[in-house]
């Protein structure tokens, strides 16, 4: 079983969308009209984070959990160049859990909501039989909400941050557990208390960015999102790839190569974005106002060939979707 391809299937069996969902299945957030400001347009988004699936309180904490669970909704609304407004939680409970570890978890939450300027506005508990999980959504709003669909031949590719980094301290932890935090600071951060690039998301939209996705499931898999959305294809350099000092590092301690942690890791919550040529130093300018790390890594081309990367050889490779699946 594929889940792209599940997606794909279930959303067949769904009547068609009313005229209110302008975005629906597809996107990294539902898209509605506002009934009561016009021009503003609604954004939804849900994810889950089940125990052993998505994290493990054998490396994780619950206080980074309940960070976590909440960042990861905030950066679809990101994704999407919006801004979130509230969120709704809900949590299965296995009765081997404490009362205290879920406080803690909601400290956790806490934090994030602080953080992001996001409240948190009711949920649902239920008990689970074994697994803990969590499930939240987030409403939010945009103006002119950034969709994977916009991008058009010729346009600069860019990425934020550094990825690969969340995926190599995800490895790290499992290897080493937490006394690899000292060793790999900003690996072992970027999975347990990873920041969306929020208030720099907020003003891409006026800077001219035609298409956005986060990386959650890694670069090689967002391209591909990318390029069906928008029908255009890749050209991605492998010299042009931001290799962040403490990926080599840990790179040659797992003994991966730090291109396949770049492109294929995932849970890094950085953005992945098309835009004009001309709209360069004006996006340079913004990343530099909001501290953001931003690197062109390749261009867009007319082609059906998908998302393509020129090796350090000068050959081309197809970029296939080895990111994040859960099946």
């Amino acid at each position: 079983m594929n889940e792209f391809n599940l997606i794909d299937k279930l959303k067949k069996i769904l009547p068609p969308p009313s005229k209110k969902i302008l975005v629906g299945i597809g996107d990294d957030a539902l898209v509605t009209v506002s009934s009561l400001i016009p021009k503003i347009r609604m954004l939804s988004t849900v994810d889950c984070l089940v125990e052993k699936i998505h994290f493990d309180f054998n490396y994780l904490t619950p206080r980074e959990v309940g960070w976590k669970s909440l960042a990861v909704n905030v950066s679809d609304i990101a994704a999407m160049g919006g801004t979130s407004l509230y969120s709704l939680v809900s949590l299965g409970i296995p009765e081997r859990i404490k009362e205290k570890t879920i406080f803690e978890i909601y400290e956790g939450i806490k934090d994030c909501a602080e953080w992001a300027n996001i409240d948190v506005a009711g949920g649902n508990i239920t008990r689970t039989p074994q697994d803990f999980f969590i499930n939240i959504t987030v409403i939010g709003e945009a103006q002119k909400p950034i969709l994977r669909s916009g991008a058009k031949p010729g346009e600069c590719v860019a990425v934020t941050g550094f990825p690969g980094l969340s995926a190599a301290g995800c490895y790290a932890f499992k290897k080493w557990g937490r006394k690899t935090i000292k060793t790999y600071p900003l690996a072992t951060r970027s999975h347990s208390q990873p920041e969306p690039r929020i208030k720099f998301a907020q003003n891409l939209s006026a800077c001219g960015v035609s298409s956005l996705i986060d990386t959650s499931d890694g670069i090689s898999s967002e391209l591909n999102h990318l390029s069906k959305a928008s029908k255009v294809g890749f050209i991605i350099k492998e010299t042009l790839l931001p290799v962040d000092e403490e990926i080599k590092r840990l790179a040659e301690a797992l003994k991966r190569g730090p291109i396949d942690l770049i492109l294929n890791g995932g849970e890094d919550y950085e953005l992945l974005m098309t835009f004009p040529p001309t709209k360069f130093s004006k996006l340079v300018g913004l990343a530099h106002a909001h501290a953001v790390p931003f690197t062109v890594i390749g261009h867009t081309i007319k082609s059906n060939k998908g998302p393509q990367i020129r090796l350090q050889t000068g050959k081309l490779r197809p970029i296939t979707n080895r990111g994040w699946t859960h099946f």
